[in-house]
């Protein structure tokens, strides 16, 4: 496990956090460079979806907790533990890990693996037994994490596509 070189404040606060917000702005610009062409293409494949479709973006009623690591007054990682389906049409709940990000800055430090312990100590702690996550085709750094931590890969769940989704399961 990789040795944590600063020593962050860990805060469980909202989906709606502005520090949580601010850092999902900056995963998507991330992001960009590397989906461009996919993402214009799911635009479009998803503005033909059924109205009541599950969501690739949570709710801040779906979000259970947020976590963010500080790095003095700077929120520097977050991830989130999100409730999943439950609806009239989509009855199965899923418990999943969503927008995962650590600032370019503050990588290699142990932070993400830091996330997801937060996460997935506070879906223990609501009896939450098997956690899944989704990431994209185009996240080596990503799968590699989730392999190292212990996520087993599974076939794509909805509302992710197969084609440019990985998605992993783990057993807590």
């Amino acid at each position: 496990m990789p040795v944590i070189v600063s020593n962050p404040t860990w805060v469980a606060t909202t989906w709606d956090d502005p520090r949580a917000a601010e850092l999902r702005e900056a995963m998507t610009s991330d992001l960009a460079p590397r989906y461009a062409d996919l993402w214009e293409r799911r635009d479009r494949l998803l503005a033909t979806a059924e109205p009541d479709a599950l969501s690739r973006v949570p709710t801040a009623d779906e979000v259970l907790v947020t976590w963010i690591a500080l790095d003095g007054p700077q929120a520097v990682a977050t991830g989130s533990l999100r409730r999943l389906g439950g609806t009239a049409r989509h009855p199965e709940v899923i418990h999943e890990v969503k927008r995962m990000f650590v600032r370019p800055s503050h990588r290699r430090r142990g932070l993400a693996a830091g996330v997801l312990a937060a996460v997935e100590r506070s879906a223990l702690d609501r009896g939450i037994g098997v956690l899944h996550l989704q990431t994209g085709i185009r996240q080596p750094e990503a799968v590699a994490l989730y392999e190292r931590e212990g996520w087993t890969r599974t076939d794509p769940y909805p509302p992710y596509p197969a084609e440019t989704s990985i998605c992993f399961e783990k057993r807590l």
